[in-house]
């Protein structure tokens, strides 16, 4: 068992002796509701953050900084978040039903993919991932569904 040493609601600090895990650092400020999601870019400079306050904020690592906020590609929850295996690309799944992919350079959004749920069911996006050739998007959706989409169509 672990046992964690809460300092404040946001900030936890405590290294395991004899143990490889240690939280290092914590972002306080990024989102003003809860982060569902969290995932590192493949190349380690960054990372993604999907939240309830219909956002999702892109983190450089080694800066330790928000380098930008993405706060118009959904009408929802961003509830999850992914980077494609090259580092280049971003996606984001929302409760408002929606996958945005963002170009991680430009950081403009390159493709919104409308609807990804079966007509007439619960709408929402709850998880994204690429296939390890990156030829493939998952989408796992909260109509119980997994919608696959072919990439090379779209990027």
């Amino acid at each position: 068992f672990f046992f964690f040493k809460q300092k404040t609601a946001y900030e936890i600090s405590a290294c395991l002796v004899g143990s490889e895990m240690c939280i290092r650092d914590s972002f306080n400020g990024i989102h003003s509701s809860s982060v569902y999601s969290v995932a590192f870019s493949p190349n380690g400079k960054y990372l993604a953050t999907a939240s309830r306050d219909n956002t999702c904020s892109l983190i450089d690592v080694e800066k330790q900084t928000r380098i930008e906020c993405f706060n118009s590609l959904h009408t929802d929850y961003v509830r999850t978040v992914c980077f494609s295996r090259n580092s280049r690309y971003l996606v984001t799944g929302s409760w408002d039903s929606s996958i945005c992919i963002v170009d991680i350079e430009s950081r403009k959004l390159i493709k919104r993919l409308e609807n990804v749920h079966t007509e007439g069911q619960s709408k929402g996006v709850w998880s994204v991932a690429f296939s390890v050739d990156g030829k493939y998007l998952a989408a796992g959706c909260r109509d119980t569904t997994v919608k696959i989409i072919n990439t090379e169509e779209l990027l």
